[in-house]
């Protein structure tokens, strides 16, 4: 359990040094996309981490939206992420094609927080998820259907 905070607070920290941004750019291909009628949604349960939101619509797009909670001890400011995409299907699991993002999908999606086989990072703009787990653990956060 110790583990797990003292990785979580190095991630945070690492993400927060040296950057002034308070957010992320969108992607140009990003803001195109058309979101449909909600059809699964993840989200972040109570914690002092991040807000995190995943949301799968009926016309395979979806919609990532993260923001992360600076520690009250120090001056880190709040990492904004907003993305869409699209997604395809294999069955359970959902391909999400996210459209040159300006972050890196293998430090939110990091496999070293999942608790089984709940997504796979394929390279720099796909993330292939399990939606048949009732929780998906993104950047060390649980995230419940």
């Amino acid at each position: 359990m110790w583990k797990n905070i003292l990785i979580i607070a190095m991630v945070c920290t690492f993400i927060s040094c040296g950057s002034s941004k308070k957010g992320v750019n969108t992607s140009k291909e990003s803001k195109e996309i058309v979101l449909g009628n909600e059809s699964l949604s993840y989200n972040s349960l109570g914690n002092g981490v991040a807000l995190i939101s995943l949301k799968l619509y009926d016309n395979n797009t979806f919609k990532f939206d993260f923001k992360s909670i600076p520690q009250p001890e120090t001056d880190e400011k709040a990492v904004l992420i907003s993305e869409k995409g699209t997604y395809t299907s294999e069955g359970a699991w959902k391909i999400l094609n996210f459209k040159n993002p300006k972050f890196s999908l293998a430090a939110i999606f990091d496999t070293d927080f999942a608790q089984g086989k709940e997504f796979k990072v394929l390279d720099e703009e796909n993330v292939k998820i399990n939606t048949a787990k009732k929780s998906l653990s993104i950047w060390g956060v649980v995230c419940e259907k």
